[in-house]
């Protein structure tokens, strides 16, 4: 219940961004064909083979994504450090990954959370591109900074999270 809150916080903020944009953009009695261009694309990159996404991997080394404050972020979000000490001491659960099913099927999840965040980063993207070209350049600001946190640390997080788990994998 923990992760699916934590989930539902940064989703309903990314969003709620992204919406008052689009909100606006409509106020103004605009053609809707731009939103729906920028979802069937960013929907279209859900389709990307895995051994594409694989060559967008920041880095083979842990160190690469811990300081650019990956591990940083890893405090803060569903199945992260501050969610796993709480489930712990509350709830009496430990962490995720327990055995090499497990581990093996947490990649499966990774595979799918960083795929959704390809998504949303093209998605937020095109409409920061929007917000830009239609004179609202503070929104669009708006706009990039959740990107950044929303979908661009997210997507490398799940990077290193696959990294971790294959090094574990490996031993």
């Amino acid at each position: 219940m923990l992760n699916q809150i934590i989930n539902l916080f940064w989703t309903v903020l990314s969003f709620a961004i992204f919406g008052i944009y689009w909100g606006e953009y409509f106020a103004e009695q605009r053609s809707p064909l731009l939103l729906i261009i920028s979802v069937v694309l960013s929907i279209l990159i859900y389709a990307i083979p895995n051994r594409w996404l694989r060559t967008l991997t920041l880095s083979n080394d842990k160190k690469t994504f811990e300081r650019i404050g990956v591990k940083l972020l890893l405090y803060f979000v569903q199945n992260g450090t501050l969610a796993n000490r709480i489930q712990r001491k509350y709830y009496k659960k430990s962490g995720i990954i327990h055995n090499r099913k497990q581990a093996q099927d947490y990649l499966k999840t990774i595979v799918m959370q960083e795929r959704f965040h390809y998504c949303c980063l093209v998605l937020f993207f095109l409409s920061t591109v929007s917000a830009f070209s239609t004179g609202k350049p503070g929104i669009g600001m708006l706009i990039m900074l959740c990107n950044i946190l929303y979908n661009v640390y997210p997507i490398l997080l799940q990077q290193y999270n696959r990294l971790r788990i294959h090094r574990l994998l490996r031993q």
